[in-house]
């Protein structure tokens, strides 16, 4: 028997359409979860790099002591010791971080001859942390770092 006036799919034609648009789903969730992951990834290092920031003009107005790599020459912070803040609180928990001071010692640079010499001396963090994600599991730490040159006046 033939159809002259066939109309419609047949079932091959319609499980075949099936598969290839779950497919086309499929791919485009996929990358609306990247595209998550790297939003929340660059809004941690945003928040990591204002922390230490902050840090740094905490130093700075404290009177930054540094230059001296046999004792502990941070003001504000023990650099034996990481201290812990909150990155980002949501409603599936806190993102915690350590910051600590930068692990290289702290020293004077002068740059000139005299009578024009500059003195600079180093301030610098490390921040780590480690991020989650989705189902709880965990990615590799997580650090920032970042160090800044302060003009010394003594």
């Amino acid at each position: 028997m033939i159809w002259k006036n066939r109309r419609g799919l047949t079932l091959v034609e319609a499980l075949v359409s099936i598969v290839l648009v779950s497919a086309l789903l499929l791919g485009i969730v996929g990358a609306f979860i990247i595209a998550r992951l790297g939003v929340d990834r660059a809004k941690h290092r945003m928040m990591a790099m204002n922390t230490i920031r902050e840090c740094m003009e905490q130093e700075i107005r404290a009177g930054y002591l540094g230059g001296y790599p046999e004792s502990d020459y941070y003001v504000t912070f023990n650099s034996a010791n990481a201290k812990e803040f909150a990155i980002e609180t949501t409603q599936q928990g806190t993102l915690t971080g350590t910051i600590k001071p930068d692990p290289f010692p702290a020293t004077t640079y002068t740059i000139g001859t005299s009578p024009k010499t500059a003195r600079y001396k180093k301030v610098g963090f490390v921040v780590e942390w480690t991020e989650k994600l989705f189902g709880g599991a965990s990615m590799p730490t997580s650090r920032e770092r970042a160090v800044a040159y302060v003009a010394d006046h003594n």
